[in-house]
């Protein structure tokens, strides 16, 4: 490969950027916004445990942490499931509901 044919692989101008929309005065991602219902009508358990960080400034890494405290230092357990298995994220909507509790991950991945 030459480096002009890796150019026209890399066409920037292909990428899809999703739209910016307003919502109650704060700028959200579209996708975003289309699912703003179920974000506002989300409903925290006792036991759930919100992780909110700016954007790029080391949410995995913070995910990571927080897991490896949550099971004792153990990085067995902590390999158990992708990160985005164990932390779902609430802006991400998902079509179905998410386990919340290791259960419930470890439940969903034997039955699927």
């Amino acid at each position: 490969m030459t480096l002009e044919s890796d150019l026209e692989v890399l066409n920037l101008k292909s990428v899809m950027r999703q739209k910016l929309v307003e919502v109650e005065g704060v700028p959200l991602y579209s996708r975003t916004a289309e699912n703003w219902g179920s974000i506002w009508n989300f409903k925290a358990r006792p036991d759930d445990l919100i992780i909110c960080t700016y954007p790029k400034s080391g949410t995995t890494w913070m995910q990571e942490i927080v897991d490896m405290i949550q099971q004792g230092g153990d990085p067995q357990k902590c390999a158990r499931a992708p990160i985005e298995k164990r932390f779902p994220f609430l802006e991400a909507c998902p079509r179905k509901p998410w386990p919340f509790g290791e259960k419930e991950v470890l439940l969903q991945r034997d039955s699927g």
